[in-house]
């Protein structure tokens, strides 16, 4: 598959202070997925952040932030997550084409494809808000959009099942599926963090997808009432692979233990 648009997507890689640790070293991973990113075969055309790239939206956390990204090759998308701060995002990152209005929505146009980024954050509040701007702002967008649209949000669209991660409910899930399945526009993929674990459903009839985070991930359990735990399982970021329209997704995960090898099969 040759691919005409490579989007690079990392999620939730909460930075913070030089020397600070939360669980595992989550400055040290981000800093391993940008060598990751920087040493891909073939680079992505951007690195899109889909929210929390801080931890708690502080204005060092920030500088350290822009720090460890200034490596990158690609160009980097930045999006909220509802551990951030929105003018400090906006400061740091004065090159995302954000909307002049109080959420901190884009839209960047590619060759092909429009991306658009949707702010579903609200100050103080840890799930996603689709509020009367924000429907009237995408319903633009969309109707707008000169190509397929990839929509990427931090908030995922959809329940997980991981009930304290879906504890704060959504606000207007029904009206932002409404505005999507009811848009001119072909929305190819629905790109989404927060849940800091890879998860693949279906929301308004478009494949919805969450990324790995970059540090550690939240514990899959299913039971109803489930306490929150969180895992060390292996980081990593994902590749999607534009072309034709077409969306095919790749997770690299970045601290397996080993480097590939070339295998000697057996008869």
């Amino acid at each position: 598959m040759s691919s005409d648009l490579i989007i690079a997507q990392l999620s939730d890689p909460h930075v913070l202070e030089p020397g600070a640790v939360e669980f595992v070293d989550n400055n040290a991973m981000l800093r391993l997925v940008v060598e990751s990113l920087n040493a891909e075969a073939v680079q992505p055309t951007v690195v899109l952040g889909t929210g929390d790239l801080t931890c708690w939206g502080r204005e060092r956390q920030y500088q350290e932030l822009a720090d460890i990204l200034a490596p990158l090759n690609a160009p980097f998308l930045a999006m909220v997550g509802n551990h951030d701060d929105r003018s400090f995002m906006r400061e740091t990152f004065p090159d995302t084409p954000w909307a002049d209005a109080e959420h901190a929505s884009w839209v960047h146009e590619f060759d092909g494809i429009t991306l658009i980024g949707l702010d579903s954050t609200s100050p103080g509040r840890h799930g996603p808000t689709f509020d009367a701007d924000r429907q009237a702002w995408l319903e633009n967008a969309l109707a707008t959009a000169s190509s397929p649209v990839i929509l990427a949000m931090h908030h995922p669209p959809f329940e997980s099942g991981i009930d304290w991660m879906d504890a704060d409910g959504a606000l207007g899930r029904n009206e932002l599926r409404q505005t999507i399945s009811g848009s001119p526009a072909i929305v190819l993929r629905i790109l989404s963090g927060h849940l800091h674990r890879p998860i693949v459903t279906t929301f308004a009839g478009v494949t919805a997808s969450v990324c790995p985070a970059t540090t550690y991930h939240v514990a899959l359990d299913l039971e109803p009432a489930a306490k929150p735990r969180v895992v060390r399982d292996p980081r990593g970021y994902q590749l999607h692979l534009i072309s034709d329209a077409n969306v095919l997704t790749h997770t690299r995960y970045i601290d397996t233990g080993e480097a590939p090898f070339d295998p000697e099969w057996n008869d």
